[in-house]
């Protein structure tokens, strides 16, 4: 976690997700991205432009990353994954996460749908979806939203049950009133996934944290 004298701060976890798409070549690792956004920007939003911009020009370095970023008004997550070897820029979504509601992520990417027409509260690479069905990641014709968590981070019982597992325990603590239950980062077939944010039952504290 890395804050400037704006009190913008962004924190990460590597999800890693396809292996085929970490590229070599590229030339800016997540936490440069991080030091360079919080020496150049004042504001979460200012931030995303900053990092998609630079990666866009010099390359991502790094595999699947998710970013928290937050700045006294608003708080935003942000997930990027790289084009794979040779490739161009990023792939990228950012949603925000509204007033009053919490967010975790632990190691795992966690945004699933990609709302196209919300600039206010979700920013994307335009190729988001584009790059995933020509690499087959997903098919349009399926009948299923378009997921980025599905298409560039498929879910593993491994993974369900190293991150899922701290998500579920974040929220639980968090919202005991809505009895989130541990089957689905157990893996139970038909468990339902945890939503990206929850409204805590009550306003957390630092202590709270």
């Amino acid at each position: 976690e890395l804050m400037n004298e704006f009190q913008l701060s962004i924190g990460e976890t590597t999800f890693d997700g396809r292996k085929e798409l970490y590229n070599p070549q590229g030339a800016l690792h997540y936490w440069t991205l991080m030091n360079l956004a919080l020496q150049r920007t004042k504001t979460a939003q200012e931030a995303i432009k900053v990092m998609t911009d630079l990666v866009g020009e010099y390359g991502y370095a790094s595999t699947g990353e998710t970013f928290s970023i937050a700045d006294p008004g608003e708080a935003w997550i942000m997930e990027m994954i790289g084009p794979g070897p040779d490739g161009k820029g990023a792939i990228w979504v950012a949603r925000r996460i509204p007033d009053g509601y919490i967010c975790a992520h632990a190691n795992m990417s966690r945004i699933g749908d990609v709302p196209l027409d919300d600039p206010e509260n979700c920013l994307y690479a335009k190729n988001v979806i584009s790059f995933a069905v020509e690499k087959g990641y997903y098919d349009p014709k399926s009948g299923k939203p378009f997921s980025f968590h599905d298409a560039y981070d498929p879910r593993t019982p491994e993974k369900l049950r190293y991150c899922a597992s701290r998500v579920w325990s974040i929220f639980r603590r968090s919202a005991p009133s809505q009895k989130f239950s541990p089957d689905f980062n157990r893996g139970v077939a038909g468990a339902k996934p945890y939503p990206l944010w929850i409204k805590p039952d009550q306003k957390l504290s630092v202590l709270d944290v």
